[in-house]
């Protein structure tokens, strides 16, 4: 009786919205009228334009008010078959849970596993105290026991199923009729065959992007045999965020990576020193005592340097030497 007065309110609703876009069309009418009698082409085009617009919007509410209009007078399930109905689905289902506190019925499929992916069993929980928004929301939620979620989204456990609401495609029509003629068993079977078949045309996430991974720097989507792990910061990332060290031949992404400045080779940190001179970072190859080539070069120039100033520091003194000794001997 409660989803009878839903059905109502529902298509007051929906009437209201299309009845407001029959009086809009119309005022666009009267306009259209008057631009043409006046020889207003340019009002009269943007007439067309609005009116174009709301036969959409007509278009799109009409599906909507029709079936509610339509639905035959449905009778309230007799105490009898409702309790056939749960007789049946025990017997289908095997077990029933009944949580009085929450007002649910609840059974549990057997494991699901699509295209060689386990996806676990469901609980299927349907809330009674929900049925009288069956036209505008969904009374009921499925529920992993054993998630192995999508890789990219944690909240779908299932191509169909993102949130625990399950998208139900085509079937929900028939969900719809199941819920309300009292045919509990039914539903229960109809969202379980749902949850058992796989529509490539509209998962939340396909099957074949399943156990996919997303690259940490560029968010690039790929499988996970298509994936480099850097030890460094423990992310996955895509072949053109990683690359490896090319002298101990560890995978290492762009950002924990060093490139020798000298050789240019990609090396991971733990190949690569810096320079006691510059600070810059070497690989073990360029760097000797310490220093790279060009500060090596540079401290061998400055010894030689300091090394011929002595030497000729000291020629220069010999000769005065020499002079203030022959100078006392005299």
């Amino acid at each position: 009786m409660q989803l009878k007065y839903s059905r109502y309110l529902e298509l007051n609703r929906q009437l209201t919205t299309l009845t407001g876009q029959l009086q809009r069309l119309t005022t666009e009418s009267r306009k259209m009228g008057a631009s043409v009698a006046r020889g207003w082409l340019s009002a009269a085009q943007r007439c067309c334009k609005n009116v174009n617009n709301l036969l959409g919007e007509v278009a799109y509410s009409l599906p909507r008010v029709r079936p509610l209009v339509e639905k035959p007078q449905k009778e309230v399930p007799k105490l009898s078959l409702l309790l056939d109905e749960l007789d049946a689905l025990e017997k289908e289902f095997g077990d029933i849970e009944f949580d009085a506190s929450k007002n649910t019925i609840s059974v549990v499929t057997e494991p699901i596993t699509l295209e060689d992916i386990y996806l676990g069993p469901f609980k299927i929980q349907l809330e009674l105290n929900k049925l009288d928004q069956l036209y505008y929301s969904s009374p009921y939620c499925v529920i992993a026991l054993e998630p192995n979620p999508a890789a990219t989204d944690d909240g779908v456990t299932h191509p169909h199923v993102s949130g625990e609401k399950l998208c139900e495609g085509d079937g929900s029509a028939a969900i719809k009729a199941a819920l309300e003629d009292g045919r509990i068993c039914d539903f229960f079977t109809i969202a379980r065959s749902i949850l058992n078949t796989y529509s490539p045309d509209s998962p939340y996430v396909a099957l074949h992007d399943w156990d996919s991974t997303t690259c940490y720097d560029c968010g690039y989507t790929m499988s996970s045999e298509d994936s480099y792990f850097c030890e460094y910061c423990e992310h996955d990332y895509c072949s053109d965020c990683s690359t490896y060290c090319r002298r101990c031949e560890e995978t290492v992404c762009l950002g924990c990576s060093g490139q020798c400045s000298y050789c240019e080779e990609m090396l991971c940190r733990n190949c690569v020193s810096g320079c006691e001179e510059c600070g810059e970072l070497f690989c073990q190859s360029c760097l000797e005592d310490d220093l790279c080539p060009n500060c090596k070069e540079e401290k061998e120039n400055e010894n030689e340097q300091q090394e011929t100033e002595i030497n000729e520091s000291e020629n220069t003194s010999q000769p005065q030497t020499e002079t203030a000794e022959v100078e006392l001997a005299s």
